[in-house]
């Protein structure tokens, strides 16, 4: 956001505006994420099947979720450090690695929670504990 108020370009208002909104929008899940720990989660009605395999379409839906946002992460860090950029191109830049990566993280969550609540299989060593 400095960038945009020192700079004095023409859209300064319309780059804060979208700037703060994209902040909002990130401080806002954080905010619905804790207040929801509490709530019942239907994600293991998302990430699992009945019969407690993995549900592989949506598996393939985040693997492609979380190849889009490392690429898009990727590509705004490669332009803002490769190109001399005006203020509008650093704003854009920055909105799309804050959805990007917002995106990044919701794929991770999904991915270690299935990791974490898979179904195991079960041996005598396990009931020796």
């Amino acid at each position: 956001m400095s960038q945009v108020i020192l700079n004095r370009s023409k859209n300064t208002i319309l780059n804060l505006i979208a700037l703060s909104l994209t902040a909002a929008f990130a401080i806002a899940q954080v905010v619905f994420i804790l207040r929801g720990g509490k709530k019942e989660s239907h994600l293991l009605d998302i990430a699992f099947n009945t019969d407690g395999t993995i549900n592989k379409v949506f598996l393939i839906f985040v693997l492609l979720g979380t190849a889009l946002g490392f690429g898009l992460d990727i590509l705004t860090v490669v332009v803002l450090v490769t190109r001399a950029n005006t203020t509008s191109v650093i704003c854009s830049m920055f909105i799309i690695m804050a959805i990007a990566t917002y995106l990044l993280l919701n794929c991770f969550i999904y991915l270690i929670f299935c990791y974490l609540f898979r179904k195991r299989e079960l041996t005598l060593e396990d009931y020796a504990k």
